[in-house]
């Protein structure tokens, strides 16, 4: 059975409003729990911070040692669901302050403007990721290959908003495949996370720690039909609003 998360626990580890969902963070404590009992301590990578509502619970936790924040800060990015999100205004200070202001420690916390590709003297230094910047298929691929060698041997890559770029996961599970390197590869029904799981991480019962998984088949099958379905109405969207194009802007 899954580890059981207190909404109590997310709420406090969890201060700062994001666009994760309560099953989304009960994955990610779930998955620092798994960490802390297969290696005691552990650092972290994630790619696509935003204002810093994921970053909270590493930060918090004397476990991880270390943080790294990578994020193309300060531009609109796109996304598979047809529109663009507007990120112009948030830098790496506004994120600082904004975890600053609701007493997060930020002392083991480096930023790093621009993309995962660009990082440099990184390899081979964290144990977990999570990937959730840019919500393309191209991006979220070019993400992970990326992210790959920055990971120690015994790791777990995370990826947020699984049924956006279900695309790039399927070309993530074939890239596992290939590679012959003993993985697990699973989301559970509830969360729209999806989690690779390396090394000694490897061996583990996904259904024991997080819940059932989901069906590859029945999810990536659902998820067209939601892109395609949110696709169609963004197009309607700019057809009959020739003024206003579908940027979202998030508050601060």
């Amino acid at each position: 059975m899954a580890m059981n998360i207190a909404v109590a626990d997310i709420g406090t580890l969890f201060p700062i409003p994001s666009q994760t969902s309560a099953h989304d963070k009960r994955f990610l404590l779930q998955t620092i729990a798994l960490a802390k009992r297969v290696l005691g301590s552990f650092s972290y990578v994630e790619i696509g911070s935003y204002l810093g509502g994921s970053l909270t619970p590493f930060l918090l936790d004397p476990a991880c040692t270390a943080v790294l924040s990578i994020d193309e800060r300060g531009r609109q990015q796109p996304d598979e669901r047809g529109a663009k999100y507007d990120y112009s205004g948030i830098t790496h200070q506004t994120m600082i302050n904004n975890l600053v202001s609701r007493g997060i420690p930020t002392s083991k916390l480096t930023t790093f403007d621009g993309s995962v590709d660009a990082v440099q003297g990184a390899q081979n230094s964290f144990e977990i990721a999570f990937i959730d910047g840019e919500h393309t298929d191209i991006a979220c691929f070019r993400d992970f290959l990326w992210t790959l060698p920055l990971m120690k041997s015994d790791a777990v890559i995370l990826f947020h908003d699984s049924t956006l770029v279900y695309k790039a996961l399927r070309m993530i599970g074939l890239y596992m495949r290939k590679s012959g390197q003993k993985h697990v590869f699973a989301k559970n029904n509830e969360s729209d996370v999806t989690a690779l799981f390396l090394g000694k991480f490897a061996e583990i019962d996904f259904a024991r720690e997080f819940g059932q998984a989901a069906n590859w088949d029945e999810f990536f099958e659902k998820s067209e039909t939601e892109v395609i379905q949110h696709v169609l109405k963004n197009r309607v969207s700019i057809q009959f609003d020739a003024v206003v194009t579908p940027v979202r802007t998030f508050p601060a």
